[in-house]
């Protein structure tokens, strides 16, 4: 097979053991088409039988530069030091990874900006060189196939944004100029995640974390997963969160400054944790109140809640932070919520943009998907889950949401295929809008029950996992057998004319 014949999570069944299938066989393509020339020799399954090294990318022809191939990473421990008055940060970034085969060699991915000071492999000293944003790594002796190694890469640098066309800035960045709540917060989507930490840069290349930043006394640290640790150190404090995941690179995220932060016990045990400025605590506390029945209700219609702790981090200036492609004032990260200060007024105007932020929990950090070209299985779903929320909560109905939608998607160019927009168009709302009215049409099509079970089984079978279009137009058969909606389905989100909703 051709070491770019797919993309990991391509089809290959259903489930979760298919998708490890799929990204054992591109983890093994990878290593034939890695960096150097591999032996002749042959193991299974097309491994070669001796050393190599592994590929440098995931293949992705969105980002063809991200991502890399051999292996899987199965944990990172990221212990960062944020100096405050100079905008750097220095730590050490402690990589767990399994290789589908022995390897000689792998790389991942880090801005040229950020210096290398050491590594070590499996406790010995590694060679590596640097190839603009990527980071090459020579163990001093073979990494073993199927034998976890460990990496320690010792870093330093000031971090800051790469732009991505059509999306904007990316990336650890500061906040505007005079923002009080937040003086650095990294949104990573889709290729910010090695402005900041060394990683396996691609959305189905997923692991468990564990994130340490010591920030000056005074500022507050946020990141994914619960707040496990909290010490003081020489000339502040060390926050240490953990996430046991798995998280995509991307969806890894740090918000340092002056925050307050409120914890509390939602349904089935999830914590609540929020944050906030303290000139907003007030109207904070009111605009995200509902989250538990938030909660409650997309566990009714999709499923269990995928982790164990959510809430929402009210910053400044968060529709600054991707200009070109606008987030519409809110970000998902896994576990986290990021919501511009603007949308915050106590009145609950913007509680929609909440709910799609916790939809996101479901469509986009648990199932996750195999490519970017992808992207509308979290976005468009997000985005339905909140039409979804404002109509199960008293205001407009689904379907007035979606009747608006096609008007607006009527005045747009009808050039976007739903299933691969291109690099530079995944954050156009024409994605979200158009993968939303999709599901809409689904719903009216099959009737509430049905739907809603379609969702839950999309979300049992890949909890956890990655998922590409084609594994979501097999759900539907599955549970919906009255009659063949092939051709349908095919209008929505393999072709550019906008199809009618029934």
């Amino acid at each position: 097979m051709s070491a770019r014949a797919s993309l990991p999570g391509g089809r290959a069944g259903s489930g979760a053991l298919s998708r490890r299938a799929a990204l054992r066989t591109v983890g093994a393509a990878a290593v034939a088409g890695g960096l150097g020339a591999c032996a002749a020799g042959t193991g299974t399954g097309g491994v070669p039988a001796t050393p190599g090294d592994a590929a440098t990318t995931s293949f992705d022809p969105y980002f063809p530069g991200h991502g890399a191939g051999g292996f899987l990473v199965n944990h990172y421990a990221l212990d960062l030091s944020y100096a405050q008055a100079v905008g750097r940060i220095a730590g050490t970034a402690t990589i767990r990874l399994l290789p589908y085969s022995a390897l000689s060699g792998l790389s991942l991915d880090l801005v040229a900006g950020m210096t290398v000071v050491s590594v070590r492999a499996n406790g010995a000293m590694a060679r590596f060189s640097r190839q603009g944003d990527k980071l090459h790594i020579q163990p001093s002796a073979v990494l073993p196939s199927g034998r976890m190694a460990l990496l320690e890469i010792a870093y330093s640098g000031q971090p800051g944004p790469v732009s991505v066309t059509g999306v904007g800035s990316v990336g650890w960045q500061a906040g505007t100029a005079g923002a009080a709540a937040a003086d650095i917060t990294a949104v990573s989507l889709p290729i910010g995640a090695p402005t900041w930490f060394p990683c396996a840069d691609h959305p189905s290349l997923k692991a468990a974390y564990e994130i340490s930043v010591t920030a000056p006394a005074g500022a507050s640290v946020l990141a994914n997963g619960r707040l496990v640790g909290k010490q003081p150190q020489n000339f502040g404090t060390r926050w240490t969160y953990r996430h046991d995941g798995p998280m995509a690179a991307y969806l890894a995220t740090v918000a340092i400054g002056d925050l307050t932060i409120e914890t509390s016990s939602g349904p089935a045990g999830v914590q609540i944790r929020d944050a906030f400025p303290a000139r907003l605590a007030d109207q904070a506390r009111t605009d995200l109140g509902r989250q538990s029945e938030m909660l409650k209700m997309f566990t009714s219609l999709f499923g269990p809640y995928p982790f164990d702790v959510y809430g929402t981090a009210v910053l400044d200036a968060v529709n600054a932070l991707s200009p070109a492609g606008p987030l519409g004032g809110i970000y998902g990260a896994q576990t986290l919520g990021l919501l511009d200060a603007l949308m915050i007024d106590g009145k609950r105007t913007h509680e929609n943009l909440v709910a799609r932020a916790l939809a996101a929990q479901w469509f986009g950090a648990s199932v996750s998907v195999s490519s970017w070209a992808n992207i509308w299985l979290s976005t468009a779903f997000a985005r339905y889950a909140e039409w979804v929320w404002l109509e199960k909560s008293g205001g407009a109905s689904a379907d007035t949401s979606a009747r608006a939608a096609m008007t607006r998607l009527r005045g747009l160019a009808q050039d976007l295929v739903l299933s691969d927009p291109g690099a530079e168009r995944i954050l156009d709302e024409r994605v979200a809008l158009r993968g939303a009215c999709f599901l809409h049409a689904l719903r009216l099509t099959m009737g509430d029950y049905t739907f809603f079970q379609v969702l839950r089984v999309w979300c049992s079978r890949n909890q956890s996992g990655a998922a590409q279009t084609e594994d979501f137009l097999q759900v539907v058969p599955d549970v919906y057998t009255a009659q063949d909606l092939t051709a349908f389905m095919g209008s929505w989100v393999s072709a550019a004319p906008l199809p009618d909703l029934p």
